[in-house]
């Protein structure tokens, strides 16, 4: 129980982070970082307080580092095209400028 308390807790903080640090694309990536991190930590509390086995979790941990890898490689990429990583600046009209 104390587990799924922690991931509520993780969530609110992460969604209330992702709304007002939505600035750079660092910070939003961090944010839903920190919501994977916590879905993962809820997935782990109530599959260990059911008694399942954790082969959902082990999949999920696995997407998470795949998206956490593709999201700082589309950063970087951002960044060497536009030099900047400011979130009001990305459009589609206007991205290869």
């Amino acid at each position: 129980m104390f587990l799924l308390k922690v991931s509520g807790v993780g969530i609110f903080g992460s969604l209330l982070s992702y709304s007002k640090l939505n600035v750079r694309m660092l910070g939003v990536l961090i944010s839903l970082e920190a919501l994977m991190l916590s879905l993962l930590v809820l997935l782990f509390g109530s599959l260990t307080y059911l008694g399942v086995s954790l082969h959902y979790f082990l999949i999920l941990l696995t997407f998470a580092a795949c998206e956490a890898a593709l999201g700082l490689s589309l950063l970087v990429s951002i960044l060497r095209v536009r030099s900047n990583d400011y979130v009001s600046s990305f459009s589609s009209l206007n991205f290869y400028v």
